[in-house]
């Protein structure tokens, strides 16, 4: 019995002590404000992209789905049963578009927004970033196979931005306003000396 709790006591003295846990990953160095307006003007425009490619994809579902219903129909007929599977497949399939439209809208109109409170707090910055973009496009578009009319778009679309930018009007400095004199009390309203009265 001895001999057998020794062999046991080897075996644990023995065993691979477990790994050191791994360290959590170092956070990212924070960007310079003009980097992160610009990466926040490039996801606006590759969700905005995003959502003009999934509507058109989901404006030709239902007719392809159609289609496909109609030319199976024509071998196999109508059946009650594998019609009520096909439409329930066809309800969740518009559910499931009908999200994700929804989602990438949102997202839109949060990215528009943080575009936009960049350009009314950070003027400069935004001009910068705007600008930065449509030099990194013009060169793209000289690349062999480059899109040159979708980015010609993209960039008269960025130019807009900058014109309009730059016509606004600066915000007008702070008036400092000047405390008033505070009201001086009316000699009238004074408390006369009330008189001796002799004894």
């Amino acid at each position: 019995m001895r001999s057998g709790n020794r062999s046991k006591r080897r075996r644990l003295r023995g065993a691979p002590s477990p790994a050191p846990p791994l360290p959590p990953p170092s956070p990212a160095p924070p960007l310079d404000l003009t980097t992160e307006i610009e990466q926040s003007v490039d996801a606006r425009e590759k969700v905005e992209a995003a959502v003009g490619q999934f509507n058109a994809q989901r404006d030709g579902i239902k007719p392809a789905f159609l289609l496909s219903l109609a030319r199976e129909m024509q071998t196999t007929g109508v059946d009650g049963n594998r019609a009520h599977e096909v439409f329930a497949a066809w309800q969740a399939t518009e559910a499931r578009a009908a999200q994700q439209s929804e989602a990438l809208r949102q997202l839109l109109a949060m990215f528009k927004e943080r575009v936009d409170q960049f350009k009314s707090r950070s003027g400069d910055e935004a001009l910068a970033a705007l600008r930065r973009i449509i030099e990194r496009l013009t060169a793209e578009r000289d690349m062999p196979g480059a899109d040159a009319n979708a980015i010609n778009k993209r960039i008269e679309k960025l130019l807009a931005e900058v014109e309009a930018l730059c016509a606004r009007p600066a915000a007008p400095p702070l008036e400092h306003k000047v405390p008033s004199n505070p009201p001086q009390r009316s000699s009238k309203g004074k408390d006369k000396p009330r008189p001796v009265i002799g004894k």
